[in-house]
């Protein structure tokens, strides 16, 4: 039950598998050599000082360069739950401008297809509505297009031509989750793709934003051309992509 709840707790930080594992393993059994810890942890011997070194960087694990080897050891673990509790409210803090575009979905969710609700935002509800947004967004002359997609169904024949189409003459940037690999590959290679493991929903950014979430076996998707709005979008994008793993074809 323990085990349960510190994993959970880990995992709120974004932390990997392996990072958990050489965390709960440096708490367990004390300060360890590399080598040692790849033993006990179960961990690749060929990825722990990644690992170690992404763990150090986080403030999770000290380092004594002191010793030959390296002798690793974890911080204590109320520090790290300092840590953990911090991090949760900056994460509350830059949802609230999120929550807030939701609850306008959530309101309108009823409705087949909502018109604009204001002049800064409006509404669509279906798969084919997202897609005609989508061609407004990556097809209308913007230079730098961003795109991020966890969802099949968004990354069909239809949409790759057309994110084929607008990178002959933008610098495109595609985000996928894990499962879509195959399907963006088949993009030309001067699409600049990277992944990660999950998403909170899909998002298209070029001549306006659009942000896609599915729910269900259908679509709800919100869309501006505020230029505050596709600003906020950019910089949340440019951290997820900073943060994902680029994909060698």
């Amino acid at each position: 039950m323990l085990d349960d709840y510190v994993n959970r707790l880990m995992r709120m930080m974004g932390l990997s598998k392996y990072q958990l594992k050489a965390y709960l393993t440096l708490v367990e059994r004390g300060p360890l050599t590399a080598v040692s810890l790849a033993k006990y942890a179960n961990i690749p011997s060929s990825k722990v000082y990644s690992v170690l070194k992404g763990m150090v960087k986080l403030g999770l694990v000290d380092v004594d360069s002191s010793k030959r080897p390296e002798v690793f050891m974890a911080k204590p673990p109320k520090e790290v739950f300092g840590m953990v509790v911090s991090r949760i409210n900056e994460v509350v803090e830059r949802a609230k401008p999120m929550i807030n575009t939701l609850q306008m979905v959530y309101e309108a969710s009823n409705q087949r297809v909502v018109k604009a609700s204001s002049e800064t935002l409006f509404t669509v509800k279906g798969l084919q509505s997202t897609k005609n947004l989508v061609r407004i967004v990556i097809m209308g002359g913007a230079r730098d297009i961003s795109i991020a997609i966890p969802y099949e169904q968004l990354l069909d024949e239809e949409v790759l031509s057309m994110i084929t189409e607008a990178s002959g003459a933008a610098e495109v940037k595609l985000l996928v989750t894990r499962g879509l690999i195959d399907h963006a590959k088949a993009l030309p290679p001067r699409v600049n793709l990277r992944v990660r493991d999950s998403m909170f929903g899909a998002g298209f950014i070029g001549n306006g934003v659009l942000l896609a979430i599915q729910y269900g076996a259908d679509y709800l998707s919100l869309y501006s051309t505020q230029e505050y709005i596709i600003e906020i979008a950019r910089t949340y994008f440019e951290t997820l992509w900073r943060e994902s793993e680029p994909v060698n074809r």
